[in-house]
């Protein structure tokens, strides 16, 4: 297969439109792309054709493809899809403009210490989160960070596979999130001196970076902190990692505003008032015969009101409970108000029959008859569970994938397909995209090798 056959115009699963390809790399090729259901531009990252025979690196490829579109992150470039077509997986992206960083240091541009903050800032926020979701990024370079207007950046590609060598299985660099840490210090330090990626690579191996004398000395520290990470100095996480730049950004721009602790003041106490002189209220001399007849009519007064309130009870304490089920939440809380009752959202529920933020299910039932005030317990619908591509996933990770989503494992069977690595999915029952309710089962089909003669 030719290193870069052509497949401009190609339309991939019915629906994306590959219509410029805009770069090549060690081990796939971009295309601009333009997808049909949607009609919106998106970028389409494929393994170069020669790869496509590697059955470990297409496997690690999608399984990287079906992690990333879990992810969701504002420094995140967005993985909005992926599949197959003629055996070459592919993966969907957002389609980003903006040059790499990349780009910025080939063409000489440097950034200011302020601005190497934010960076450090937006990407630590981001590697955080991944490290949170268990996720490493293992190849923070710089054709993989993408440059914004207004100090924001985005990074692409968490926990693809970028290598490839000596027969050995295809992984990112590495797996320590430390590793990332790292990977950002290197980032900063071409960004702030503009040094060549050779240059700065000896500078960081000999352990002396070259500094200009306008970078801030806690700034200088920082970056190396982040470098020293991998070997077990420096930052222990992102999250610290993070906490420092922060920090580092408020002393060298004071007058930002910052998040502050929110202080409730003492109300000052007022002046005592003078006490008003005393009102004098002359109260009148009643008669025997009038205090009695004041008395008398209150009692009757009381015993109206109290066969009034009792009346009232008995004959309007209760209600009939209406039919919440497959009514909107919003319209039965209002069904409810109007019967003088209350009502409960207890849980949230999948379901493939009762729509999104409708009632499923109800307690009391319908037409039970309770008191007013009473309040109605209802179960709410998230809508139905879409079965999600399990293609080309190892067995463990797919039951790791339908068992986070609600679902469970159903049959698993084993069957001889060409094209597959053994112990891969590749068929689902129901298939990818059916509408099912929590705790459903899917079954699979894995490829197993060929039998013995």
């Amino acid at each position: 297969m030719d290193r870069l056959m052509d497949w401009k115009g190609k339309v991939l699963r019915r629906r994306y439109r590959l219509d410029e390809r805009i770069a090549v790399g060690r081990t796939v090729e971009v295309f601009r792309a333009f997808d049909l259901l949607e009609e919106q531009e998106v970028a389409i990252k494929l393994p170069l054709p020669h790869l496509v025979s590697d059955r470990d690196f297409c496997d690690a490829f999608r399984s990287a493809a079906h992690r990333a579109t879990r992810l969701h992150h504002p420094a995140l470039v967005e993985v909005i899809d992926y599949g197959l077509e003629e055996g070459r997986p592919f993966v969907v992206m957002e389609m980003v403009e903006e040059k790499t960083l990349h780009e910025l240091l080939d063409a000489r541009r440097k950034m200011k210490s302020v601005g190497a903050l934010y960076f450090a800032v937006e990407v630590g926020k981001l590697l955080t989160y991944l490290h949170e979701q268990g996720l490493i990024h293992g190849s923070l370079d710089e054709r993989h960070v993408f440059i914004f207007p207004g100090r924001q950046a985005k990074v692409s590609d968490p926990g693809f596979p970028t290598v490839l060598g000596g027969g050995a299985s295809p992984h990112p660099l590495s797996q320590d999130p430390r590793r990332d840490i790292q990977g950002l210090g290197y980032l900063l330090y071409r960004s702030l001196t503009g040094r060549s990626k050779t240059e700065a690579l000896e500078d960081i191996r000999n352990g002396k970076l070259k500094w200009d004398s306008e970078i801030p000395t806690r700034l200088q520290r920082l970056v190396q902190d982040c470098l020293d990470s991998a070997g077990g100095g420096g930052f222990p996480s992102a999250e610290r990692m993070l906490r420092e730049a922060v920090s580092t950004l408020r002393e060298e721009q004071p007058m930002v505003p910052v998040p502050q602790i929110t202080m409730v003041e003492e109300p000052e106490e007022a002046p005592e008032a003078a006490h008003p002189a005393p009102i004098h209220i002359p109260i009148p001399h009643l008669k025997r015969w009038q205090i009695w007849a004041g008395a008398a009519f209150l009692a009757v007064a009381v015993i109206f009101l109290a066969v009034w309130i009792l009346s009232s009870v008995i004959t309007e304490s209760k209600v009939e409970v209406p039919n919440l089920v497959n009514v909107s939440v919003e319209e039965a809380v209002k069904t409810a108000y109007e019967r003088d009752l209350g009502l409960l959202v207890v849980g949230q529920e999948y379901d493939a029959d009762v729509k999104a933020a409708y009632v499923i299910s109800q307690d009391p039932q319908v037409g039970v008859m309770v008191k007013k005030k009473t309040v109605i317990k209802v179960l709410e619908s998230l809508g139905p569970l879409t079965v999600p591509n399990l293609i080309g996933l190892s067995l463990d990770d797919a039951r790791v994938v339908l068992e986070s989503r609600g679902f469970s494992v159903g049959e698993v069977v084993y069957r001889e397909v060409p094209g597959y690595s053994d112990n891969r999915v590749v068929e689902t029952d129901p298939p990818y995209g059916s509408k099912l309710s929590s705790g459903d089962s899917v079954d699979l089909v894995v490829s197993k090798g060929p039998s013995g003669p």
